[in-house]
């Protein structure tokens, strides 16, 4: 199963209540608790590197696949928040969609 797809369907089973505790967090206290702040800026670090591991070992060259691990993880923290507030979930969905694609053209032809 694509992430961005289990992403959705927990965020359908919780009735759109459970989303990214780290978001939650890292919104909820901007500008005010900065050692949080720091540790939500640890947290995506590190799901960032995790993904771009993936995909230099997959072939994505360095910097591109920094970037696109940036992109991806980006693109799936926008999405979880806009899928909480929609009546339907193709926030989520699309969010795997279209980031798959990106790793497609990145890879070595």
């Amino acid at each position: 199963m694509r992430p961005a797809v289990g992403l959705a369907e927990g965020l359908r089973d919780s009735d759109r209540a459970d989303g990214c505790p780290v978001t939650a967090t890292a919104l909820g206290t901007a500008g005010r608790l900065p050692d949080i702040q720091r540790a939500a800026g640890a947290a995506f670090d590190h799901r960032q590197g995790l993904v771009r591991e993936e995909l230099t070992a997959s072939g994505v060259p360095g910097d591109e696949a920094a970037g696109l691990a940036c992109t991806i993880i980006s693109t799936l923290e926008g999405a979880e928040p806009a899928a909480q507030v929609t009546p339907v979930q193709p926030p989520l969905r699309l969010a795997g969609t279209y980031p798959a694609r990106l790793v497609a053209l990145s890879l070595p032809r």
